[in-house]
């Protein structure tokens, strides 16, 4: 029976964690004590701070990695798992466009390299993060829509592998089955992952190579002293010879100038009651996540037993309380599998990600601090551990290869300071958008 304003949404055992950390809690307390001078001081415990943590651990360098919160409390630990590689950049833009045909061929590449080596690393790696390889789906809400997803996919292909393919209408219940989309792209060289459990692994291999880890202790500021930096806490100074800044959404006034072009964005998720497994695989049959291509987005994926439906999206642009979110998402959720219609919610929780103004991931040093940031929604896992990697390759100098995501110009705006007050209005510009495309389907002219 579907469940009306007036019900109750949420199961009893009810949690506004994230559903992910019922396997994998992050770290909310260190015995390892905080030294009051290292090598190279490592800012953000996300994937980027870890794995620069690891290349800079495994080379012999004495590094130690804050966090203002728990190690992994971030939107490491409360992302949707997707992983995929050129699919993970340039969604929103027109990459050519945007940096010329060169560089746009180099990030695709580059993109792709990270998706490799990423999948390598956690085979070899041993890390046991419930991966599965079977693509993702991406859902066309209009025709329109499809026809704009199939430009999207001719330039991905141009690498000649053939790794994206259209669905049409009539063939996408082999990945989706629901009533909203005409069609859409599948993009074969992608997955996912549980994502808590992938950051587990990483710290747990950071820890073997000797990596230091303080929670809750927050960076208040980062001032020069001679060659070196030094980290002004609210546990005290640390003496840095480097400093590595991975704060993605959740940076803040420690580093003002990047705090100045990076947009934080706020994503919802939420995890179903436990599900027939037959019930999911009939609504995900390709066991497949899926994402709908509209400027709101929505998503979904099964859980890694099965037994459950993880929903997410933009319940809005900034945060909300779980009620609300729960209500707005619910609405999407039973919108795109209406079989959902009576079912209840075991977990909530939401995330910032961090965007930039032209939607592309940043690597680069300023004022002598080395950074790795914006995944940009969606490219987290692969991109930012990619990143934390050559960051720390930066740093230890050598013949590291350079990358594409390096030195690309990080904008800003005019009297931005970091809290994104538009951030409302856009989100209502953009379901306005949204409704105004669909005007197509309501019209009949979908058929």
């Amino acid at each position: 029976m579907p469940l009306d304003a007036s019900q109750d949404l949420f199961s009893d055992d009810f949690s506004d964690e994230p559903f992910w950390w019922r396997a994998a809690r992050p770290m909310e307390v260190s015995q390892d004590g905080m030294k009051t001078e290292v090598d190279v001081l490592v800012v953000g415990s996300g994937y980027a701070g870890l794995c620069c943590a690891l290349e800079l651990g495994r080379a012999g360098v004495d590094v130690t990695v804050v966090d203002a919160g728990a190690i992994g409390g971030g939107a490491s630990s409360r992302a949707a798992g997707f992983v995929s590689g050129r699919a993970g950049v340039s969604k929103q833009i027109n990459l050519e466009k945007a940096v010329g045909p060169e560089r746009a061929d180099a990030i695709l590449m580059e993109a792709d390299e990270a998706f490799e080596h990423w999948r390598d690393a956690i085979a070899t790696e041993e890390i046991d993060c419930d991966y599965v390889h079977k693509g993702r789906f991406v859902g066309a809400h209009t025709p329109t829509a499809y026809r704009k997803i199939a430009a999207k996919m001719t330039e991905y292909n141009q690498d000649g592998r053939g790794l994206f393919e259209m669905i049409p209408r009539a063939d996408q219940r082999a990945y989706v089955k629901s009533p909203r989309f005409f069609g859409g792209m599948l993009i074969k060289n992608a997955g996912a992952v549980h994502p808590a459990k992938y950051h587990a692994g990483l710290l747990r291999l950071c820890r073997a190579a000797g990596g230091r880890f303080v929670p809750h202790t927050r960076v208040l500021s980062i001032l020069s002293e001679g060659d070196k930096k030094r980290v002004v806490t609210a546990a005290g100074d640390i003496l840095a010879r480097r400093v590595a800044f991975a704060g993605g959404g959740y940076t803040d006034a420690a580093m003002p100038w990047l705090k100045r072009r990076i947009i934080p964005m706020s994503s919802t998720i939420m995890a179903t009651a436990p599900l027939d497994p037959s019930l999911v695989a009939s609504l995900l049959p390709a066991g497949c996540p899926t994402i709908d291509a509209k400027r709101v987005i929505s998503f979904a994926r099964p859980s890694p037993d099965g037994r459950h439906i993880l929903f997410g999206g933009r319940a809005r642009f900034y945060p909300l309380s779980a009620e609300k979110s729960v209500r707005i998402l619910h609405a999407h959720m039973v919108e795109t599998f209406p079989e959902l219609a009576g079912v209840k919610i075991i977990n909530a929780w939401s995330g910032l990600m961090a965007f930039t103004f032209d939607f592309l991931p940043k690597l680069g040093r300023e004022d002598g601090v080395d950074y790795a940031t914006a995944c940009n929604g969606g490219s987290g896992i692969v991109m930012m551990s990619w990143l934390g990697r050559k960051m720390a390759w930066n740093i230890l100098g050598g013949a590291n290869r350079g990358s594409a995501f390096e030195n690309l110009p990080f904008k800003t705006q005019p009297l931005y300071t970091g809290t994104p007050w538009f951030i409302p209005f856009i989100g209502e510009w953009y379901r306005f958008r949204d409704w105004i495309d669909l005007r197509e389907v309501r019209s009949g002219r979908a058929d």
